[in-house]
């Protein structure tokens, strides 16, 4: 599919041709006229023209779209009849930024409360230690930093709490962990250990590791983990795919598969388990764990919806209290230090040099592929776009509508590329409302100026790029994606209250929904099957219990999804999952 092809409208262009309007409609069909096997009427059907009352279905596939008389009049046989009884249908949502494994494992292991003190994490970690046989790995999340003191002996918490097994938990952003000492023995890591490229060992005034391990820091832990069995991988991934379905997400993309996991997905897949639509993006670079050699195999897991089409790069961390992230511009001074410009001197940790990185996207862009960007600080959102301006360059404009994900911050010299480059941008709304990871780690880091251009939204829509959206989860504790809905339109707590983060970046109910419904199909490159509910596209559709356009702002997140239909099959139902 040619570049042209995919481009999507923006701006008031973009609102004339979404959900803008709520101007009734007259029923339009498919010729010649027959039976549909299912029907929807009496509500209110959220289409690209304004919203109607009904839609026919046949072999998955809308047939007919307008009032519930005018569907009712078509020949309909034997077909199953859904009463909305006035509630909402809609098109099904997408999720750009996931990562299903260890969402369903973070479900199955020891699992810590958001934003828990020590005093609780000791105690769950000892809970599950009670439970767990001597020498067995306890993993699980998600810790805040905000519950750590930079430089102390971490570890010795955790060796109390589990003093018999090895201990491994992720932090709220999956880009470090918290060890005990038995895994850093297994791990052979030591003060003599240096810091790896693209990781670091976290250490006290002497030296010696703290059990903080940031980045590829924990690869050396990650060889030592016994594998889970496939089965248990099976488990895990039904288990978060099928709350994905509870909250009517219909597709998603993958965004870092790696060895384990990926033969799973497969099996999962070719068995029919997996409903949805996913796309999943091999890990590439020096924290890919081996998984760099799924890109070659990618066709030998490519199963049933499930298609392994993308290259996931990491170009840095996060803009955390281990300034991982890279920025154009010095974080704040820490702990009372100050760099000769005034400053706290870092700019973060780049994980792949630009030759090597311009080098590799431009082959990925000559095969097809897609190229999905981890890129949280300015500095790598610059950088990945240079990227693509190299592919570009060397390939032409045929190539992928490569994404750059997370943006959260984007300088603003760089907010006109992703229009001009072809490329998408994938924002991560589900967390700027005030919690650890905004108001405290990211805020302490970047400082308050920064803050003003934090996720900026509105910016990059109005530039005239594709914008999707994703959830990173499970490095938020929820997929819900109704809680990213609103405060893409409030950018406040859930429920619009307390102080805006960024409020000039707010932007409407209709452009928050075409973000996760319309641009995000067409960036999946399903425009022509699934994203908007007309005729000749397949029936990828919710019901819900109130209309997202017309419903107190601070009411969506609390938006209840009764059923989630996919390709007109009903795969999820608050009713028992009962066939209409």
């Amino acid at each position: 599919m040619t570049r042209r092809s995919r481009s999507l409208p923006s701006g008031a262009t973009a609102l004339a041709v979404t959900l803008a309007s709520i101007a009734p409609m007259t029923a339009q069909a498919s010729e010649p006229p027959a039976d549909a096997s299912l029907l929807f009427v009496n509500g209110t059907v959220l289409t690209p023209q304004g919203s109607t009352e009904a839609i026919a279905v046949r072999d998955g596939a809308i047939i007919a779209v307008g009032r519930s008389e005018e569907i009712l009049k078509l020949p309909h046989a034997g077909a199953a009849t859904v009463d909305l009884q006035g509630r909402t249908l809609m098109p099904g949502l997408y999720d750009m930024h996931v990562h299903v494994y260890p969402a369903g494992q973070a479900k199955l292991a020891c699992k810590i409360p958001q934003g828990a003190g020590a005093p609780v994490i000791f105690a769950t970690v000892k809970a599950c230690a009670a439970k767990a046989k001597p020498g067995a790995w306890i993993t699980g999340g998600s810790w805040v930093a905000a519950a750590l003191k930079p430089g102390e002996q971490t570890r010795r918490l955790l060796d109390r709490a589990a003093p018999d097994n090895p201990v491994m938990l992720d932090d709220e952003s999956l880009h470090s962990v918290w060890v005990n000492s038995r895994a850093l023995q297994l791990g052979g890591i030591t003060r003599a250990t240096a810091n790896p490229a693209g990781g670091v060992i976290d250490r006290d005034a002497k030296g010696e590791p703290t059990g903080v391990l940031r980045e590829a820091a924990a690869r050396n832990l990650l060889a030592v983990l016994p594998p889970v069995p496939i089965d248990q991988q099976v488990a895990a991934i039904k288990a978060a795919t099928d709350e994905m379905l509870s909250y009517g997400i219909i597709g998603f993309t993958d965004a870092a598969i790696r060895r384990d996991g990926a033969e799973a997905y497969a099996r999962f897949a070719a068995a029919g388990g997996l409903r949805q639509y996913a796309r999943g993006c091999a890990v590439w670079g020096p924290n890919s764990g081996g998984s760099e050699g799924l890109v070659a195999a990618r066709q030998d897991y490519s199963k049933g919806r499930f298609q392994l089409d993308c290259v996931k790069m990491f170009l840095d961390g996060v803009p955390l209290e281990g300034r991982t992230a890279v920025m154009l511009q010095p974080y704040e001074p820490r702990h009372g230090e100050h760099g000769s410009d005034g400053t706290g001197g870092e700019k973060g940790l780049m994980m792949v040099p630009p030759d090597k990185l311009n080098a590799a996207v431009t082959d990925f862009d000559r095969q097809g592929l897609l190229v999905k960007f981890h890129a949280a600080g300015d500095g790598a959102v610059r950088e990945a776009a240079d990227a693509i301006a190299a592919a570009r360059k060397a390939n032409g404009w045929g190539g992928q509508h490569h994404e750059v994900g997370h943006n959260t911050f984007i300088d603003p010299a760089d907010v006109p590329r992703g229009r001009e480059l072809h490329f998408t941008w994938e924002l991560s709304p589900y967390i700027w409302w005030p919690t650890p990871i905004t108001s405290v780690d990211i805020a302490a880091a970047v400082g308050p100026e920064r803050m003003k251009r934090l996720w900026p939204a509105r910016d990059v829509i109005e530039s005239g790029a594709n914008v999707v959206t994703g959830s990173d989860w499970p490095v938020v504790p929820s997929v819900n994606p109704w809680l990213a809905l609103e405060t893409l339109v409030t950018r406040q707590v859930p429920g619009a209250t307390g102080a805006p983060i960024n409020e000039g970046q707010r932007i409407t109910r209709e452009q928050a929904l075409t973000l996760m419904t319309r641009n995000a199909a067409a960036e999946m490159g399903r425009l022509d099957r699934g994203g908007t509910i007309e005729v000749g596209k397949l029936a990828d559709v919710i019901i819900i219990d109130r209309n997202p356009l017309t419903a107190p702002v601070g009411t969506i997140h609390q938006t209840r999804v009764i059923r989630t239909y996919i390709a007109g099959e009903l795969v999820w139902s608050s009713e028992g999952n009962a066939k209409p």
